[in-house]
């Protein structure tokens, strides 16, 4: 019997760098057609290594992988049915407002694309500049309106406790959400990292977060008001009405995939792998025929649980542990389940069959699921 992967590809190449970003992503177009042919290189290479495997996922992630000619895709899923038994039920491709067009949407959807995310971050044309993306509210809906011509299947990208930002900028990001209604959105707290520029910005007092009573509110207002207009979280960070993520679902339930390109991680087996983030070591190695991998190893048992209990408490369903019990056993489960207990009542739902966050646990999951790291 065949095993169901998913397969990601990352494609890093964007028009400006946004202030907090922290993702491979490089603005030299330079790389682009050296990088898509070591791309292809490292699907042949894994390929011959792993057999007997559909495709039922594809995601096309970034970086923005609308700012490249569609040829790259179009290519790459060329080389990807040659090379695997294809048949997925969803292929995604991430794309930003500024580059969306009407011949873009109809070539994407001309080569199986069936899901697209789209990334608006914010309803207020002065966040969207703070934080450096190129285009504003009113472009946005205008090529909203042109990829759900193409689409039944869109995900809309929002952020919240972003620089400046207010509690009535997220009542307008909700107002927006119902007035277009997506079929699934992604909201996702801003989180800062040393090494982007955002993060110097901050320690020199050039811009200023919302304090910790802010963020919380804001929190507490997209919880209560999706679930007011009719989405449904299935997720920490996503809702939706009738269409989850086939594809994120997998990597939530510690799922078999594998990452092609830059930064992208693997999951096969027990084996877990990580590509490297530096674009110049990564086309180098692959003109030599080796795997870019900064990170390459065979989970032990307990990491596997870990690993397990950490994606899947992410969904609101939780994780079943008659099914790590039945294919790990009592002794390695229990000893997880165990660090968890602390948490039993206030944060999470515990029983004998399934462990789950509580609405407290989704809230302060970040505690929570450090034990298990």
């Amino acid at each position: 019997m065949k095993t169901d992967i998913s397969i990601y590809v990352h494609v890093p190449f964007c028009s400006r760098r946004c202030i907090y970003c922290d993702f491979a992503s490089y603005v030299n177009d330079g790389f682009i057609s050296a990088y898509f042919d070591a791309v292809h290189r490292e699907i042949d290479i894994v390929s011959d290594q792993i057999d007997n495997s559909r495709v039922f996922t594809l995601y096309f992630g970034g970086g923005t992988p609308s700012h490249v000619p569609v040829k790259h895709i179009s290519n790459l899923i060329d080389k990807i049915h040659a090379k695997f038994q294809y048949d997925p039920v969803e292929v995604t491709v991430e794309m930003n407002p500024e580059d969306v067009t009407v011949d873009l949407c109809r070539d994407l959807k001309a080569i199986g694309v069936n899901r697209v995310s789209l990334g608006l971050q914010s309803t207020s044309d002065q966040l969207l500049k703070v934080i450096g993306r190129p285009y504003n509210v009113k472009t946005f809906l205008e090529k909203y309106e042109i990829t759900n011509t193409y689409f039944d299947n869109i995900n809309v990208d929002l952020m919240y406790n972003l620089p400046f930002e207010r509690l009535s900028d997220v009542d307008s990001d909700m107002k927006m959400i119902e007035k277009i209604n997506p079929d699934h959105i992604s909201f996702y707290e801003l989180e800062i990292h040393e090494e982007v520029p955002l993060y110097s910005m901050i320690k020199s007092g050039t811009v200023k977060l919302p304090s910790e009573d802010e963020s919380e509110k804001m929190y507490d207002m997209i919880i209560e008001s999706l679930d007011k207009i009719g989405y449904s979280r299935y997720e920490i960070s996503s809702w939706t009405k009738k269409k989850p993520s086939i594809h994120n679902i997998s990597y939530w339930e510690n799922g078999e995939y594998i990452g092609f390109g830059l930064s992208a991680g693997s999951h096969y087996g027990m084996r877990r792998c990580v590509n490297t983030f530096d674009i110049g070591e990564y086309i180098q190695k692959l003109e030599k025929n080796e795997l870019p991998r900064i990170y390459d190893s065979i989970n032990s048992t307990k990491e596997e649980i870990a690993e397990t209990l950490f994606m899947g408490l992410r969904l609101t369903k939780g994780v079943k542990l008659t099914y790590l019990r039945e294919k790990f056993g009592n002794a390695d489960v229990n000893f997880y389940v165990k660090k968890m207990e602390k948490f039993c009542g206030e944060f999470l739902d515990c029983s004998d069959e399934i462990l789950k966050f509580t609405q407290s646990g989704m809230k302060f999951s970040a505690l929570v699921l450090s034990e298990l790291v």
